[in-house]
């Protein structure tokens, strides 16, 4: 019997997400009301009070619950150098961003929260980047910054451009994509010293 009924929650929870991802997508947050996300999800207001203390705390938990995930992954992945980890790190990104494609579609989105984003920036930055500088003798701050918010915007537009376009290829497809654009870029940097 419990199985079942975890179940039941681990559908509602995912009702009340994909209702709060849709309402994202149209309106920021604080124009988003409980009763709306009830309504689309096929809840009572109650069930939701069960999960949420309101909106913003749904909000928080899920952007926790997906910084987790993704910093789990990052973490399962030692970097001895760009070329050794790079595909199975950013496939399993890319899985993770297919299995939660609504909220991972919002949370990148215009109406997403800029934080969120900006945790993802600096995980990557401490934890994949870790040796790139050195590869590349990139000498100067300023310039690794520049590379790097290059490199990490343009994954971001990747990853929307696909989410928005409704996940046409393959996460497999995509992580060879990202990867093939990251090194022909950091070939690129290198060739131009």
């Amino acid at each position: 019997m419990p199985r079942n009924e975890d179940r039941r929650v681990k559908r509602t929870k995912k009702a009340m997400t994909e209702a709060f991802a849709k309402l994202l997508l149209e309106k920021p947050l604080n124009n988003i009301s409980v009763r709306e996300i009830a309504e689309i999800a096929d809840i009572n207001r109650g069930t939701f009070y069960l999960h949420y203390r309101d909106v913003y705390d749904m909000a928080e938990h899920l952007q926790n619950e997906m910084f987790d995930k993704f910093n789990e992954i990052v973490d399962n992945h030692e970097p001895k150098n760009s070329s050794d980890y790079l595909f199975p790190l950013l496939a399993e990104l890319f899985n993770l961003l297919s299995e939660n494609a609504a909220l991972a579609k919002v949370l990148i989105s215009k109406n997403g929260d800029a934080v969120f984003v900006d945790k993802l920036k600096q995980v990557i930055r401490e934890k994949c980047f870790v040796n790139i500088r050195e590869e590349l003798n990139i000498k100067s701050d300023d310039e690794f910054d520049y590379f790097y918010n290059y490199i990490v915007s343009g994954c971001i537009g990747i990853c929307s451009t696909w989410l928005n376009n409704g996940m046409k290829e393959e996460p497999k497809e995509m992580a060879l994509l990202a990867e093939r654009l990251i090194k022909n870029s950091a070939l690129t940097y290198g060739d131009l010293d």
